[in-house]
């Protein structure tokens, strides 16, 4: 591709503490965007930050910096019954986060936005972006994210 890849996510939020870190680190992956819920949203490790994991097997830090994701748009349309409690549901996330300072992962799939295939997931995306453009969000992706943290924050 003539640009090294730096981030990762894995299908179907397949993770294992710590070894699915440990392999990525090993692997040469710089960050990883895996760690949320796969049948929920919200935040997984109870925070809204990006953070480097901690392998307490071998007592030491893993090189890897983890964007933990917060919400997805299988699980959020899942597990709400209706657009309205979608929308209060990833509204109330974004602005817990906003609060904090923290950072909000979202995971829209790509079949999504093809052969009309839900109108309202498409909808409520957009209404996100918008609501968080119109916070003065910083948008952007986990390639920037990862230089600007994993700099700003490396011990």
């Amino acid at each position: 591709m003539g640009k090294k890849v730096l981030g990762f996510r894995n299908h179907y939020l397949r993770f294992k503490t710590p070894e699915t870190w440990e392999s990525l680190a090993e692997a040469g992956f710089s960050y990883d965007s895996t760690f949320g819920f796969s049948e929920s949203v919200g935040f997984r490790n109870g925070m809204c930050h990006p953070f480097r994991p901690y392998n307490v097997n071998k007592d030491r830090e893993i090189d890897i910096l983890e964007i933990p994701l917060t919400l997805m748009d299988v699980a959020l349309f899942k597990t709400s019954r209706s657009f309205e409690e979608a929308w209060r549901r990833t509204k109330d996330l974004i602005d817990t986060t906003a609060r904090l300072n923290g950072v909000i992962t979202l995971l829209w799939h790509n079949f999504v936005f093809g052969c009309n295939f839900r109108d309202d997931w498409i909808k409520l995306y957009e209404k996100a972006l918008h609501y968080c453009y119109d916070k003065g969000a910083w948008m952007t992706s986990g390639e920037e994210i990862y230089r600007w943290w994993g700099n700003e924050f490396r011990f």
